[in-house]
């Protein structure tokens, strides 16, 4: 389990926790609404441990209201000692107790110098007992009333306390030792559930959203099958590698949706489903990225195949790309239940911007080289075609970089009030400006009656000078065809199969 903060009751070393605290429980903020509990030690006396944080709805703000009411359960909850010698002392021992509180009123209910009851407390009518957790409340309030939901953990294992939860809001686990013993552990688990299932509450709204985002994927499918079974003799290897890109889509979208669903059913994230969910988001993305950039290259476009030093570089960033990508995207996934640092993760997303950045760089520098190549070339109608691309890809990249500076701006406000919504600028964006670019380059090669006049041919006639020129230049990029067989200008063309087929190696 995550490591946990840790106040001490009535230490002068306590005060410096009082800001250290929010920011360590915003580090760890749960990504599940089961915490379990293995023979997990004791806090120290007279200390607690902010262990995790739960998303919750009350009944009437939930999206859905098909479970009941939403609840916490202290279940199978047994404290053991560590020497048998200690047992007699542990029978009548009442001091452990786990609760969850809100986060927006943490600090008004948790004084971080005095936060465990003394006999004054039980007398001013503040708590019921001498040496247990001490909420800072009206006298004589229930715990529930000011959204304290508390259990006392006891040497006897007792039935499952389970308790309604009626505000919506962020709620901190805690693990609390009020009295004068330390060498014990404790078994259990600690249940959240909403009033839809398991699933937290930030995370709710991605399973709806997979699921429409698979219906999307699904009609893209059955539309580009039509037009490229209607018009199947004007296909060229674009045609196909967009068929691809629309089917792993498909695939990432159901089994995040399918991953969701589990979790939502269960409480606890399918393991296999997660890795193949993540697969298929890397793969789709360093296919869609290859497809543009070699597409930007000129391949099929205005020559049968890219130069053997251009292929090594292009596998070269896909690997890295693979490796990087597979990495961040783990790393956000556990980002809160592993309580991984912001460093940490910063080190994560950091390489993955950089390619990113090298990719587009590459795109747009190689797309005004085509554009340039066949503005002299001559060839207008696939001119037109890539200045279509080029104001799509630029339209893309703005939008993304839009919501990604709302996105920083988001974060600096409280998690109380941005966790409704943050997933949409997580995932939702960038979703959906995929399926945009991926519909607009749809409709730019859509099957047709005339499509291969956007596929590679021959140089002839007036573009005989430009290739005369291109020939001269030892520096260009454009490889000279001459010589070629046939059936070496057909291995050529399998470029993009190569370059993924080095993405399909790395995964295993």
């Amino acid at each position: 389990s995550a490591q946990a903060a840790e106040l001490s009751s009535g230490g002068e070393h306590m005060n410096p926790f009082a800001t250290f605290v929010p920011a360590l429980v915003l580090c760890r903020l749960s990504a599940a609404q089961i915490y379990t509990f293995d023979k997990t030690a004791l806090p120290d006396p007279k200390s607690l441990q902010t262990l995790y944080a739960f998303y919750v709805y009350s009944h009437k703000d939930a999206p859905e209201r098909t479970q009941g009411q939403p609840f916490v359960k202290f279940h199978s909850l047994k404290l053991t000692p560590k020497n048998i010698q200690d047992r007699e002392a542990y029978e009548s021992y009442t001091s452990v107790q786990l609760s969850i509180l809100p986060y927006r009123s943490f600090w008004t209910l948790i004084d971080p110098d005095r936060f465990c009851s003394v006999n004054d407390d039980v007398t001013k009518g503040t708590a019921t007992t001498a040496n247990v957790l001490l909420a800072q409340k009206p006298p004589n309030k229930a715990d529930d009333e000011v959204d304290v939901y508390s259990h006392t953990v006891g040497f006897h294992a007792e039935s499952d306390t389970q308790l309604p939860v009626h505000s919506t809001g962020v709620y901190i686990l805690i693990f609390s030792n009020c009295g004068p013993l330390g060498e014990a552990e404790i078994d259990g688990s600690v249940i959240v559930k909403n009033s839809y299932g398991f699933l937290p509450g930030n995370e709710y709204h991605k399973m709806p959203f997979y699921g429409w985002l698979s219906m999307v994927y699904g009609a893209m499918a059955m539309i580009w099958m039509f037009l490229s079974l209607n018009q199947w003799r004007e296909l060229f290897h674009l045609h196909y590698c967009i068929a691809g890109v629309i089917l792993l889509g498909l695939v990432e979208a159901f089994l995040q949706w399918r991953f969701f669903m589990d979790w939502n059913d269960t409480g606890y994230r399918g393991k296999v489903i997660f890795i193949l969910a993540i697969l298929a988001s890397v793969v789709k993305s360093v296919f869609s990225y290859v497809l543009v950039l070699v597409a930007s290259l000129g391949w099929g476009v205005t020559r049968p195949y890219l130069d053997h030093q251009t292929i090594l570089k292009v596998q070269a960033l896909t690997f890295f790309y693979i490796v990087m990508d597979f990495i961040r995207e783990t790393a956000l996934s556990f980002r809160h239940s592993h309580s991984l640092s912001l460093g940490f993760v910063m080190l994560c997303l950091l390489p993955v911007a950089m390619l990113n950045g090298i990719i587009f760089y590459w795109i747009f520098t190689s797309l005004s080289a085509l554009m340039e190549t066949l503005r002299e070339r001559k060839q207008a109608d696939k001119l037109a075609l890539f200045q279509k691309l080029w104001y799509i890809l630029v339209a893309a990249l703005s939008l993304a970089s839009f919501g990604l500076i709302f996105q920083l701006f988001d974060l600096s406000r409280s998690i109380s009030v941005r966790w409704h919504h943050q997933w949409f600028f997580a995932d939702g964006v960038s979703h959906i400006l995929f399926c945009m670019v991926l519909a607009a380059i749809m409709y730019l090669w859509v099957p047709q009656s005339n499509s291969q006049r956007f596929a590679y041919r021959a140089v002839e006639g007036n573009d005989k000078g430009a290739d005369d020129k291109k020939a001269s230049n030892p520096k260009d990029q454009w490889v000279d065809e001459a010589g070629l067989d046939e059936e070496e200008r057909f291995s050529s063309t399998r470029v993009v199969a190569d370059i993924v087929g080095s993405k399909a190696d790395t995964g295993h």
